[in-house]
């Protein structure tokens, strides 16, 4: 699977041997990205999945990994003064399938969930500041253990660094930078 540029979402199978167009790919379309797509996740179990896609035209779109001729639900990002988030990059922690960090083009990221108020326009997340460019990485901790590290993630960042966070921590500075 592959974001383009032009918004859509494709899909190839690489059992096909000699086949180098898409089996599947998302229509151009309004009710989908307009923007480039830069980041796609899969979540959910082995057998009930969607696909979740994020652009830099402040969207989240969910789709069935089957059906990519329209988002199953979408939403639109925004940033507590009403602006798109414009996202780079995302990561959702391990087994959860609702809430999600991004990073933007702004410096910032972004904790928010797929399923809120029910209101399509409110926002509730939380804000992180720390980067002076665009945040190009996220991830949360995948390791599992005895103590449960699963709200810790990583931002890396054009500005040559790579910070730390956590969720519990809110509205706090980075835990640990690196340059």
């Amino acid at each position: 699977m592959a974001g383009c540029y032009s918004g859509q979402i494709c899909m190839w199978d690489n059992r096909v041997a000699n086949k180098k167009t898409p089996i599947h790919k998302s229509p151009l379309s309004t009710s989908a990205h307009t923007h480039p797509v830069y980041a796609l996740e899969v979540i959910g179990s082995h057998n009930a999945h969607n696909l979740v896609s994020i652009s830099t035209d402040g969207k989240m779109c969910s789709w069935n990994v089957d059906n990519l001729t329209q988002p199953v639900d979408g939403k639109e990002l925004l940033s507590r003064q009403g602006k798109q988030i414009p996202c780079l990059c995302m990561s959702f922690p391990v087994a959860d399938m609702n809430n999600f960090v991004v990073g933007s083009e702004d410096g910032h990221a972004y904790a928010l969930s797929r399923h809120g108020t029910g209101q399509p326009n409110a926002q509730e997340h939380t804000f992180f500041d720390g980067h002076s460019a665009p945040v190009c990485g996220i991830a949360f901790h995948r390791a599992t253990g005895p103590v449960d590290l699963s709200h810790l993630f990583l931002t890396s960042s054009s500005d040559w660094t790579v910070k730390l966070w956590s969720t519990k921590v809110l509205g706090a500075r980075a835990l640990h930078s690196l340059y």
